[in-house]
């Protein structure tokens, strides 16, 4: 179940795509056509991701937030009240005061950048610890926007969850 954030948010609205199509934007599109949008605004050109708050994200195993999604390697998230990149980069996220586990990011930050080879964008992969620090077979990529000239924190990602 999604937390709602925005008053023309889904709530508990089915998201699937029609048959035979899928989802599966490349970065830029998923920055310029979603994320972009939604910091400013605009309506999104279709809504297949569910909007979640960061807290109630970070507070759940991934196999919780899925719903038993069939295809586990297409779940994304409008992620907003997210802090987690703005600013600096944790190398670890706890999820559950971290009884549940953690996100522990692998490396720096990365720059997604449109066909001009402007960046648009800066995403960073993690994976997913178990409570006992093992690693599993979950991944995530988060997207964030660049911060831009006047410094205001949009605090609004899109998290890639990846189940692999």
């Amino acid at each position: 179940m999604a937390i709602v954030w925005r008053e023309s948010s889904v709530v508990e609205e089915d998201l699937r795509m029609a048959p035979g199509l899928q989802f599966d934007p490349t970065e830029d599109e998923l920055i310029q056509f979603y994320l972009s949008k939604i910091v400013a605004s605009e309506p999104l050109p279709v809504k297949v991701m569910k909007e979640i708050d960061a807290q109630h994200f970070y507070q759940h195993h991934p196999k919780n937030l899925v719903d038993g999604s069939e295809n586990l390697s297409r779940e994304y998230f409008l992620v907003h009240g997210d802090e987690y990149f703005h600013g600096k980069i944790d190398k670890v996220k706890l999820v559950g005061e971290g009884n549940v586990g953690s996100w522990s990011s692998l490396g720096k930050e990365e720059e997604v950048v449109d066909e001009n080879g402007n960046v648009i964008g800066f995403k960073i992969h993690s994976t997913f610890l178990s409570s006992k620090s093992k690693k599993t077979h979950w991944r995530m990529k988060l997207y964030r926007l660049p911060l831009p000239n006047n410094h205001e924190v949009y605090h609004i990602n899109i998290i890639h969850l990846i189940y692999n």
